[in-house]
């Protein structure tokens, strides 16, 4: 019996699928890893510095203590978060106690309130109403185009929506220390509503009243002028009034 074996048809040189560059390759790998690290990025607190040597600042030398403030208004800055923070009108401030006293400073009835060159006045956001700022959909520009052809996972969600990661990175970053201990420092970030403001921390200031001694003596209050980024100025500001 004689097998006969099917001859295989002549290749055409068609190829299924698509055909890629060594260049579209590369693009392709490298936006893979952009969008991977981008996930896996965890949020890290800027590094502690002395009040002393920010930019904005202002020092009570009889008591012995500095409060520096640095505004995150630019995209660049505020890019630390992964929620998007000044398209949905919030403005993150870092601000910075720092005690060269001997004795232990409280911050526990500490008020802070930020006031615009327009004179309007802003308490910084509870940790319930942040929430609320970044997920509402009438924010101002609060739902920005992918640039991107692949969406980065956790940014510019459709519906404004926060990963369990974003909240523990709130509760991570707002302020709230209590106390600062001696030759010690204490930093955290406050969370105002800026409107539609376009250069928030132009003609702002931050007041801050309510800050303790040892003794329960209420210390004189603090009024730093905020800064653009980058701007150096050693001049602490001419207290005039409380607000």
């Amino acid at each position: 019996m004689k097998l006969i074996t099917p001859r295989l048809g002549k290749r055409t040189g068609l190829r299924i699928g698509l055909r890629t560059t060594p260049r579209a390759t590369c693009l392709i790998a490298v936006l893979a890893a952009f969008v991977l690290a981008a996930y896996a990025r965890d949020f890290v607190m800027p590094k502690l510095v002395p009040a002393t040597t920010l930019a904005a600042k202002d020092s009570h030398p009889q008591e012995k203590m500095t409060l520096g403030v640095d505004p995150y208004d630019t995209p660049q800055k505020a890019s630390l978060f992964h929620p998007l923070m000044l398209q949905h009108s919030v403005l993150p401030v870092l601000v910075v106690f720092t005690n060269d006293g001997n004795e232990t400073v409280v911050l526990s009835h500490a008020r802070f309130q930020l006031v615009t060159r327009d004179h309007a006045k802003a308490d910084p956001f509870s940790l319930d109403d942040l929430h609320r700022a970044l997920t509402s959909l009438s924010a101002p520009r609060s739902r920005p185009v992918d640039q991107l052809p692949i969406p980065l996972p956790g940014k510019n969600k459709p519906h404004g929506g926060l990963s369990q990661k974003d909240e523990d990175e709130l509760e991570h970053a707002i302020f709230a220390a209590h106390a600062v201990e001696p030759h010690a420092s204490q930093q955290g970030f406050l969370f105002f509503d800026i409107g539609d403001l376009d250069d928030p921390a132009q003609g702002a200031r931050l007041f801050v009243t309510g800050v303790n001694d040892a003794h329960g003596h209420e210390l004189m209050y603090f009024e730093v002028p905020l800064v653009h980024s980058g701007y150096n100025t050693d001049k602490s500001p001419e207290k005039h009034s409380r607000f």
